[in-house]
């Protein structure tokens, strides 16, 4: 158990987590400026991007082990990386909603869904392409999203643009849930590619 913490590197994964989740709570609801698809200019909070980093630090460091290594053990370590983004995910989420529940900020909620939703777009992605492949893709998505994700005229958000909607948003609350959900299920399911 302790060659997969050292190779994760645990420490440093929960700080980058507990930093995003803070930094998230403090500065999330600065206003990004972006141009849209349907024409004018959207507004892009920073709680929405800097969520994806607890993502792609987390693929990051589960991706940099040998495939072949790993495949030799006896444990299922693609269960334990699972378990580890999991845990990720529901402590932010537990940040979250004390912070709401606290009055710490608006923007708490958001905070958790989005890293909800990335953590568990990255589960569903790390199995499919591989690690070194989705976190290219997850960095991409909000950027996306930002540009693509607006109704005509600025009226709001797309359905499918779950980060952007408001932070009190429930069904984006739950599809950032079950996002994950579906994510730590398959992940835990299918090895990530390169690994039997």
């Amino acid at each position: 158990m302790n060659w997969w913490a050292a190779s994760r590197n645990l420490p440093a994964l929960a700080a980058v987590t507990a930093v995003t989740a803070g930094a998230g709570l403090a500065f999330g609801q600065s206003r990004l400026p972006v141009p849209t698809m349907v024409g004018g200019a959207g507004h892009f909070l920073l709680g929405a991007l800097i969520t994806v980093i607890p993502a792609v630090t987390w693929l990051a460091f589960t991706g940099r082990a040998r495939g072949a290594t790993e495949t030799v053990g006896v444990r299922a370590v693609h269960r334990f990386d699972t378990s580890l983004a999991a845990a990720c995910a529901l402590a932010v989420l537990s940040m979250a909603v004390l912070g709401h529940f606290a009055g710490a900020a608006p923007v708490a909620l958001a905070i958790g869904r989005n890293t909800a939703f990335y953590l568990g777009l990255a589960l569903l992605l790390n199995p499919l392409v591989g690690a070194r492949i989705a976190a290219p893709i997850l960095t991409a998505i909000p950027l996306v999203l930002a540009v693509g994700g607006w109704k005509s005229g600025g009226r709001g958000a797309q359905p499918w643009a779950v980060i952007l909607h408001p932070a009190a948003s429930m069904p984006a609350l739950l599809v950032g849930v079950a996002v994950l959900v579906a994510g730590a299920t398959f992940s835990s399911l299918k090895p990530p590619r390169g690994r039997l």
